[in-house]
């Protein structure tokens, strides 16, 4: 087992400030420098941070990502002063990583980490993708920086499951990093790997050990600054949100509005989000800050935050943030010991995947991606990307010899990791195929009734809080359904057709997907409760990654799915006229998928029995809310003669009758199912 580092690079046994020993810091409330030096006097503390790393040593068969952003951490490091510089994480370090960082269980990326230098982060929820004792019984150990969590718990006790901070010597001050995992981990890796863990308010967990290190007793440990490092976070970036817009969201204001006045800094990751903001401390004077941050993704940038320790006063008085994007390596970092390290692990870990990520497995036609919102991906939204790997999902356990008699195929959008792309000639290799599906699930299947299928397409409306308000199901391509976002939770969805037939909501249906949905053990995976609660759960023994990649053998060349399986509602009613006359509006929003490259819909075809087929133009329209965001949008209006209403009604009664509108969209073939009542005035 590794020593792992204590203190950053420094003379050993520096002295600790006196003040520091007797008495705890006040108040870390200061002011932004908005990049002008810190004060004369104070001490600098600098932390460089990433989130969501997810194993991005090599992205391009080159390293180039990794070997950027090693440069830039120690670009940055030695331009700050390494003796007042940490380095830090906000989890998600490893997990759904690419090809080759994947082949190897990470362990490339866990070196590579050590050899750049950092020196803690927070447990991200990925970290325990194969578990706890994976985390704790390899990953740890292979580690020399230290995973923190103050708000994970072996189950009902108090005794915490991993390590709840950490202390540095930096300068002369002592730092304690404070680690916070999301309370939805359970909800989001697979239940038998954590169901012996208990995971409380982050922030609880945080604001817990920032009173113990400052109530005065050297016992328990004591610290004069505290940096609380999240892995949770706000669900817009600086382009896409402001900080009123993230404070909307009820998890971003209660880490920032909630989190100890204590607390320096708050970095955040999970949301994949860009953001820097000043945000006032609540009982602080005005003007009276502490920066919150968060780097994106992938290591594309640095988080940086100086902060001027004023010794005098106990605490932190003033500070700089921001996100430093990657740069390439210079002339100093290719010298760089540290730097020829971790180049020489990313060239390693690429030699070794190289062999077994190039062999082609087969074509696409047209690039295959998750939804993307300004090119970055959005969960919210139906991808072709989901659909292709739902409908992979149902042909694969009922492909002749296993014949387990899946209906419906359902992925979720958090487990398909990377695009399948053209290139140049829509060659896909092994290594592209596999980096979909990267976490081994395997596939299941459960019965539920069509009752408790339409709950699960209720849950796509994630909880109140939720840092993803809505999470868009993949789907086979024999399920359409239609919702209403504007009503109250639990009733949103309207119709749900399967193989063009209304659902039967008393009926069994088996469905099939990973393990990771389809499971009877743990916590709601996504907050899914529904496939919780499935029947006659069977595993047709299929590793999903290897699926997919055999799958994609058998039926390439691979087109992406053009189908948009759910389709908005938001206005359909029927007003009749002194004359007999019925006039049936109807207002349909979401008609486009938001994958690359997806098709754009133009019009669509209006029709139901008895009535004379009409068209309708489709917009290219963009609606934000309520949630899920949509495009594509369709008003119509549709007038019955007094005539064709006699025609749908029952002679001589007044008894209503409910009719089923057909709206196909023509370029696609995205299909509508929209139900109007019809009766006489």
């Amino acid at each position: 087992m590794k020593q792992k580092r204590r203190l950053v690079a420094l003379a050993a046994g520096a002295a600790l400030t006196g003040s520091a020993l007797l008495t705890s810091p006040t108040a870390s409330a200061a002011t932004n420098m908005n990049g002008a030096p810190l004060p004369a006097g104070t001490t600098p503390i600098n932390i460089l941070n990433l989130n969501d790393f997810h194993g991005r040593i090599d992205t391009d068969g080159k390293g180039t990502l990794g070997k950027n952003f090693a440069c830039t951490i120690l670009t940055q490091r030695e331009a700050l002063g390494a003796a007042n510089t940490l380095t830090l994480g906000a989890g998600d370090l490893i997990g759904a990583s690419p090809f080759t960082s994947a082949i190897q269980d990470d362990n490339p990326t866990i070196d590579y980490l050590d050899a750049i230098g950092l020196n803690a982060s927070a447990t991200g929820n990925h970290e325990f993708d194969k578990g706890y004792d994976d985390l704790t019984n390899r990953v740890e150990p292979r580690a020399d920086y230290e995973y923190v969590a103050a708000n994970v718990f072996l189950k009902g006790t108090q005794t915490p499951a991993l390590k709840q901070y950490q202390t540095y010597d930096v300068a002369g001050v002592r730092v304690a990093v404070i680690g916070g995992v999301t309370k939805d981990t359970p909800n989001l890796v697979a239940g038998e790997g954590v169901n012996m863990l208990d995971f409380i308010d982050p922030v609880e967990g945080v604001n817990r050990v920032a009173n113990q290190l400052t109530d005065g007793n050297e016992a328990n440990g004591e610290a004069d600054v505290l940096i609380a490092e999240y892995h949770e976070g706000g669900p817009y970036s600086s382009t896409t949100g402001t900080l009123e817009d993230q404070m909307k969201v009820p998890v971003f204001a209660h880490l920032v509005n909630d989190t100890s006045p204590k607390v320096a800094a708050i970095l955040q990751g999970h949301t994949h989000q860009e953001y820097v903001y000043d945000v006032q401390i609540p009982g602080a004077a005005a003007g009276q800050t502490r920066p919150v941050l968060q780097t994106g993704q992938y290591a594309a940038k640095v988080g940086k935050i100086q902060l001027g320790y004023d010794a005098a006063q106990r605490k932190v008085t003033a500070y700089n943030a921001e996100n430093v994007p990657a740069i390439a390596p210079s002339a100093a970092c290719l010298a760089n010991p540290a730097y020829i390290s971790a180049a020489q692990i990313i060239d390693a870990a690429i030699a070794y995947a190289a062999p077994i990520a190039a062999q082609p497995v087969g074509k696409v036609t047209a690039d295959i991606t998750r939804a993307k919102n300004n090119g970055a991906e959005d969960r919210g939204r139906e991808s072709s990307l989901s659909n292709l790997v739902a409908q992979q999902y149902v042909d694969s356990v009922n492909a002749a010899g296993r014949d387990m008699g899946a209906d419906i195929g359902v992925m979720n959008p958090g487990g398909v990791r990377a695009d399948l792309l053209y290139g140049t000639d829509g060659t896909v290799t092994f290594a592209q195929a596999a980096a979909v599906l990267p976490f081994g699930n395997t596939i299941k299947t459960a019965d539920y009734t069509g009752a408790q299928f339409k709950q699960i397409l209720e849950e796509q409306w994630q909880p109140d809080g939720a840092s993803r308000p809505f999470l868009a199901l993949g789907l086979s391509e024999n399920v359409n359904y239609t919702y209403d976002p504007t009503r109250a939770r639990g009733d949103r969805i309207l119709e749900i057709y399967v193989n063009g037939a209304p659902i039967d909501l008393a009926a069994t249906y088996t469905l099939t997907s990973s393990s990771f949905l389809i499971t009877n053990t743990g916590s709601a995976p996504d907050n899914f409760a529904t496939f919780l609660q499935g029947t006659n759960y069977r595993d047709s023994g299929l590793v999903d990654q290897n699926a997919f990649v055999d799958w994609f053998k058998a039926n390439s060349p691979v087109s992406p799915p053009i189908v948009q399986h759910g389709v908005g509602v938001l206005n359909s009613s029927v007003t009749m006229s002194k004359q007999g006359d019925a006039m049936i509006t109807l207002r349909l929003e979401g008609f486009d998928l938001a994958s690359t490259g997806a098709i754009a819909n133009t019009t669509a075809t209006i029709s139901a029995p008895g009535l004379p087929t009409t068209t309708a133009p489709i917009r290219t329209v963009r609606v934000e809310s309520p949630v899920p965001t949509r495009t594509g949008v369709m008003d119509a209006t549709i007038t019955l003669t007094k005539k064709q209403l006699k025609a749908l009604l029952p002679k001589g009664k007044p008894t209503p009758v409910d009719l089923t509108i057909t709206v196909t969209a023509t370029d696609t073939g995205t299909v509508a199912y929209v139900p109007v009542t019809l009766s006489k005035r």
